[in-house]
């Protein structure tokens, strides 16, 4: 196990370029306790829109926590040693006392957190959450031009409005989704070079058609939508013009690793957010609007009925939700979210600094 004297996190940044990576709190004390650095929560199902890839309103729940149990829950998530939360939707911005579970999160834990939305919210709300403590946005921006569907130009369209209006408010960390669907493919590179050099940081995902339960499935995708085979030449076109134009300095969130995988992840839907020979914890704990702890992004499962956030103060029942987990995740035939895969492989760099790997550097 790599020593205090030895530990020099500094060199762990300067070897993973990772924005988010960057901003993790950690320390040689905290380091070996560590298990999962990640979390996403669905502050909601509800939303303003109904965006045609987007399954997640599809998903109706009995009941959704008050913003005081997810101030509860956010502090459990503290307690587990989690580094950063993104806080999504559905459309988190329809959530009265968003700005309370903001402030209690900039002020009360040490977590660094951003918050996803579609943008269509007034200059009131976004002043409210900035003077609350905002630390990261990210917008939903897929398009520049008009000639695309109403939902994703309203959205893209209020997104660049809202991160010019957030930049003048002083939130430090602005960033875009682009969701690169048969669409917009040939549109991307314009709009990830408009967004860096307005000093957006870009993440890149193709479009999902999710495999988990009560998502579309595949087969049955909206074809103008949908990424297929007859895709890849200019999927992998794309890759490598990101690529180059991530090397020249620009601000694109993904690794090289996952953009370069995106021809082929992207089309086949079939990577792997667990190990399919070894049980683990998941790369990034995901929590539903009623509190259930999710399989993934995409699916609840079995584990939604057996867990929730608010378990897993219990050290003996977290350990026993590792491995309901896998358990789960392990009938899941694959997709290519991008924060699950950079979430794995922060945890696998997490995993060699804890043993001191000598293959890190």
């Amino acid at each position: 196990m790599t020593s205090k004297e030895d530990f020099d996190i500094q060199a762990i940044k300067d070897y993973v370029p990772d924005a988010l990576w960057d901003s993790f709190k950690l320390n040689p004390e905290r380091l070996g306790e560590l298990r999962v650095l990640e979390a996403s929560i669905y502050l909601t199902r509800d939303c303003n829109l109904k965006c045609q890839y987007c399954k997640i309103i599809k998903t109706e729940l009995e009941e959704e926590l008050s913003i005081e149990r997810w101030i509860e829950a956010v502090d459990i998530l503290e307690s587990l040693g989690i580094r950063f939360v993104n806080i999504a939707g559905g459309e988190p911005t329809v959530v009265k006392g968003l700005s309370r579970l903001i402030s209690h999160l900039d002020k009360n834990t040490t977590m660094d957190f951003s918050v996803v939305s579609n943008s269509l919210f007034g200059d009131n709300m976004a002043r409210e959450l900035a003077e609350a403590g905002l630390r990261a946005y990210v917008a939903s921006v897929d398009v520049l031009g008009d000639d695309v569907a109403l939902d994703d130009l309203r959205k893209s369209s209020a997104g660049i409005k809202m991160l010019a209006k957030l930049k003048e408010l002083g939130v430090p960390y602005l960033c875009a989704n682009i969701v690169v669907s048969a669409q917009n493919i040939d549109k991307v590179m314009d709009v990830v070079r408009y967004l860096s050099d307005e000093g957006v940081w870009v993440n890149i995902c193709p479009i999902l058609w999710g495999k988990g339960d009560k998502w579309d499935k595949i087969e049955a995708a909206d074809r103008t939508y949908r990424l297929g085979p007859e895709h890849k030449a200019r999927l992998t076109a794309l890759s490598k013009e990101i690529i180059e134009y991530k090397r020249t300095g620009a601000l694109i969130l993904p690794t090289e690793q996952y953009i370069e995988a995106m021809p082929d992840y992207g089309i086949s839907l079939s990577w792997k957010c667990f190990d399919e020979e070894k049980p683990g914890p998941p790369p990034r704990l995901t929590i539903d609007a009623d509190g259930a702890m999710m399989t993934c992004i995409n699916m609840r499962g079995d584990l939604s009925v057996k867990h929730s956030i608010f378990d897993l103060k219990d050290k003996d029942l977290f350990e026993e939700f590792i491995s309901d987990w896998w358990r789960d995740a392990s009938s899941c035939t694959g997709c290519y979210w991008s924060t699950m895969v950079m979430a794995q492989e922060r945890q696998e760099t997490l995993e060699r600094l804890k043993t001191g790997s000598s293959d890190l550097f």
